[in-house]
């Protein structure tokens, strides 16, 4: 079998790593020239992983065309805000092919507050509404630092139709477990929105509120994923599940979290927040996902404490410490609420 990963970051290099053991052949396309030469001439992405050998069977290139050509199945690793561009290129390149595309993104398209699932479908089907390809993400607690390390990682394959769980045994392995889920819009939203509480966390460690503070945001956190998530259509134990409080408990602990890491950089107040995504290596999805969540906060008239007060500090230059105050001070309510 061949895989098509769509993007030569982190994730998409560890994830091709990771199928490389089963799959035939494993093709990276990306636009940075300087990892696609690493990785065919050095097997090396240092741009990531500086001492980790690529298998052979693994390659890149810059030409979409070639990297989808007798492919069995697409795999979108791309920052959200580019995944609508490049469905489009690929319809173009091939309107009539019915291989399988999972997305292994995380986010919602900021312009229209779609998840990605639906921009695929719409890209992919050219404008065709009774065309609906098969689609499905590939989400939950999954650092590429830890897969490539061969590390125990679970995750959750979620799709419409029953015919995904056929793909469980060819995108899993010994270290890599992947679970299904037909709640295709409670795993989107999840994995998307953890990473707004994320930078909120960070923030919080970045001040050194301390432990306390840390398990409020994270508790409180997943509520507001739960509300935003159900009042979408997703379903409330998915939240509870790997794609919601498994993904967020890794995203707002870890040392590989760029959302974290970002909040705790804030935080310092060396450099304003926009400067700091300017700068960054990698986009800060949590960013993108916060003036997303708070669009759809307003339309669908629900409260995200958390996230209105993330966005503050992010794009109206709010002082961090006084977020966190204004959120303590909340007028007191039972705590379902």
């Amino acid at each position: 079998m061949k895989a098509a990963i769509l993007g030569t970051g982190s994730w998409g290099t560890a994830f091709g790593h990771h199928l490389a053991d089963t799959w035939s052949r494993v093709t990276l396309w990306g636009i940075e020239q300087d990892q696609i030469d690493a990785i065919n001439r050095l097997h090396a992405n240092p741009a990531f992983f500086e001492e980790l050998t690529l298998p052979d069977n693994l390659d890149a290139t810059g030409d979409l065309a070639t990297c989808l050509e007798g492919a069995d199945a697409i795999f979108v690793v791309l920052p959200s805000q580019a995944v609508r561009d490049v469905a489009a290129r690929i319809h173009t390149i091939a309107p009539a092919s019915t291989v399988p595309v999972i997305c292994l993104s995380k986010g919602l398209e900021l312009s229209s507050l779609k998840r990605l699932s639906t921009v695929l479908e719409e890209e992919l089907s050219g404008g065709d509404r009774s065309a609906r390809h098969r689609v499905a993400v590939l989400l939950g607690p999954s650092h590429a630092e830890e897969v490539v390390r061969g590390l125990p990682t679970a995750v959750v394959l979620a799709g419409h139709g029953s015919s995904w769980h056929d793909w469980q045994p060819h995108l899993s392995s010994p270290t890599f477990r992947v679970y299904t889920n037909h709640d295709m819009v409670g795993v989107e939203i999840a994995s998307a929105f953890k990473n707004v509480i994320a930078i909120a966390v960070g923030v919080c460690d970045g001040l050194g509120l301390g432990d306390n503070a840390r398990g409020a945001l994270m508790t409180r956190g997943i509520n507001e994923m739960a509300r935003l998530g159900i009042a979408l259509g997703g379903q409330h134990e998915t939240f509870y599940g790997l794609a919601g409080i498994g993904d967020m408990i890794t995203t707002c602990t870890s040392s590989h979290s760029r959302n974290r890491n970002y909040g705790e950089a804030v935080a310092t107040g060396r450099e304003d927040p926009q400067s700091l995504l300017d700068h960054a290596s990698q986009v800060v999805e949590g960013a993108v996902m916060t003036r997303a969540a708070l669009k759809l906060c307003a339309k669908h008239s629900i409260e995200l404490p958390i996230t209105q007060e993330v966005h503050h500090v992010l794009f109206s230059g709010k002082d961090p410490r006084q977020a966190m105050r204004d959120l303590m001070e909340r007028a007191l309510r039972p705590e379902a609420e």
